[in-house]
Order: structure tokens, then C-alpha cells, then sequence
């Protein structure tokens, strides 16, 4: 959100004037198809009036409801601007391409037949450490039990898995408006590092972290320049 907001004027304008604001795990119910997702980053038109603060954006949160399903009506969002699908592939890279890549496409898909001027954007954390201790391998205290990856290779099979992801250039066709795989080395056990080389994305690649935020940015400005609650 931070970088989003350091890079789109359009966005920043918005939030100041309390006319957007996001959210985190939000969860929306399409009018036109009654489809009802969790998005894990949203930006949009607050349902009411926001209190202005002192912060670049404010912050919403899903409304409760004591029982019943989730309609359209109890939406924090009257319009989703920009709906983000985050997800990480920490070990069984192989097992995982399958699901994730169905996950995924289902998203865009979601939020694009419930409105196609909404950037649907997804995100994906990729693991390359060569061991994983995984916290749903383990079973007893004092021996630690850690999940072998042959790595590069299996870091660098999911990207390139990623990218037949479909991405779309304009409103009306199909795919994400933007997608990124960023790269991490964690052994869940001694931190977690950003990892810059190949295989991971490189700058000016489509799949870049950089260029990810520069097509919401782009796309953001296009499409709601002339954004009025």
C-alpha cells in the first residue's frame, strides 16, 4: 500500500480527499453475480463516510454480522478499485503449481465478472531456501524435522509455471492487470531474506515487483482519474 501510494498521484489525491480507502482481507459480495470473495489488499469507495486522520490512507474493515450470509449490502466498498490475491509457496513447490495456478486465475476471473474496471492484481512469494521447516511437519519437541528442496530448480519451475499466468492489457479482455513473484530465502528457522538473483524476476521483466506497481499505477490513473464518491 505504501508503494502504491508513493507511486500513483491519482491514488494519493484520492486518499487525501477521503474518497478511496483499502483495506486487508476484506471481504466483498458482488452485486452482479453475488460471488463472495476474501481480498487480501482492496482499495476502494468507502460504503460511507470517512473520518479524515492524519494518515496517507485510511483503513477499512469487513463489517460483522451476527448471522446469515455475506450480501451485497454489508460490503465495506460500494467499488472495489483494486483487488489483490497474495499468496507463497514456502515448500512443495512441485505438488503446489497446480492448485496455485488454479487459485489464482479464479481471481482475476472473480473480480472481473463482478466488475471489469477493477485491477485485479495477484502476487506470489516464492521460497528458494534448500530446506524448510515446515510447522505442520513437525512432530516431536526436540528433533526438528526439515523438508528438502533442490534448489534453484524447483524455485525456478514455479516462476516460469507463473507466467503462463494470463495478464490483460485492457479492460474487456482476461487476466490479471498486474502480477509479480517476488523471491525469498527462509528455512523458517533463521529469518527471511529478499533474494535478487536469477531466477527471480529481474528489473523490466513482466513479472518484476517494480513493474507490477507501475501497471496498477498506470491502470489506476486510466481508469479512475475522475473518481467522485
Amino acid at each position: 500500500m505504501r508503494d502504491l501510494l508513493g507511486s500513483c498521484q491519482t491514488l494519493r489525491e484520492h486518499a487525501a480527499r477521503g474518497e478511496a480507502a483499502y483495506g486487508i482481507n476484506i471481504k466483498h459480495a458482488w452485486p452482479t453475480t453475488h460471488k463472495v470473495k476474501a481480498v487480501d489488499l482492496a482499495v476502494g469507495i468507502h460504503t460511507e463516510k470517512l473520518h479524515l486522520r492524519d494518515e496517507p490512507i485510511q483503513r477499512v474493515r469487513t463489517r460483522r454480522l451476527s448471522d446469515g450470509p455475506f450480501l451485497p449490502e454489508n460490503n465495506a466498498f460500494s467499488k472495489l478499485l483494486i483487488a489483490c490475491e497474495a499468496k507463497a509457496v514456502m515448500t512443495e513447490h512441485g505438488k503446489s503449481q497446480p492448485r496455485l495456478f488454479d487459485e489464482l486465475s479464479s481471481s482475476h476471473e472473480i473480480v472481473h465478472q463482478g466488475d471489469q474496471d477493477t485491477i485485479a492484481c495477484g502476487i506470489v512469494m516464492v521460497n528458494i531456501a534448500s530446506k524448510f521447516a515446515s510447522p505442520l511437519r513437525q512432530k516431536h519437541a526436540k528433533k526438528l524435522h526439515w523438508s528438502i528442496h533442490d534448489q534453484p530448480t524447483v524455485a525456478e519451475r514455479m516462476i516460469r509455471h507463473l507466467r503462463g499466468l494470463r495478464v490483460r492489457d485492457s479492460v474487456g479482455q482476461v487476466g490479471f492487470d498486474a502480477f509479480s513473484t517476488f523471491v525469498v530465502d527462509c528455512d523458517n528457522q533463521a529469518g527471511c531474506k529478499l533474494y535478487y538473483d536469477a531466477p527471480a524476476p529481474q528489473v523490466g521483466e513482466s513479472d518484476h515487483y517494480d513493474t507490477f506497481i507501475q501497471r496498477i499505477t498506470h491502470f489506476y490513473s486510466e481508469r479512475f482519474a475522475e473518481l467522485r464518491r
